[in-house]
């Protein structure tokens, strides 16, 4: 007995079910993280004519995976968040390759930075009990405040 929800009459031709070749022309495109490092929608080709093409002719490739340390590209950017300003400045020192890593580690610096300015706030107005609202949420948490 079959229970396949569609059963093809007898009449139908068997070699239309067969699963299809793939087309070998076409290129394989990977994720980076398998380590093909061979297609050319993941690196980026420059041709001939483009401004960054190198003058004897040939063509670059431009990989935007690469990066200075052995660390795969999404870690690198998420460790830039571990520590706060630390690891956002020492990705700043050592990544100079990556764009990516590198808009992750001043975001990192910056943020993290401006939180430390307004812990130092806090310990400085700690005798008089003063409150430094940061810009929109420090007026969100004095209505909270205020309303308990």
């Amino acid at each position: 007995m079959n229970f396949a929800p569609y059963s093809p009459s007898p009449d139908e031709d068997r070699t239309s079910r067969s699963p299809k070749k793939s087309n070998p022309t076409q290129p394989s495109f990977s994720s980076y993280q398998a380590g093909n490092s061979a297609s050319y929608a993941e690196q980026g080709l420059l041709n001939n004519g483009s401004s960054s093409s190198s003058s004897n002719g040939q063509t670059v490739r431009v990989n935007k995976y690469e990066t200075t340390l052995p660390i795969r590209v999404d870690i690198e950017a998420s460790l830039a968040y571990v520590l706060g300003p630390v690891t956002g400045l020492l990705l700043l020192i050592l990544e100079r390759q990556n764009d990516y890593v590198r808009f992750h580690a001043w975001q990192s610096s910056l943020v993290f930075s401006s939180l430390m300015f307004a812990q130092y706030r806090a310990y400085l107005d700690g005798a008089s009990l003063e409150r430094y609202e940061v810009p929109y949420f420090g007026l969100i948490a004095s209505e909270y405040v205020d309303t308990e």
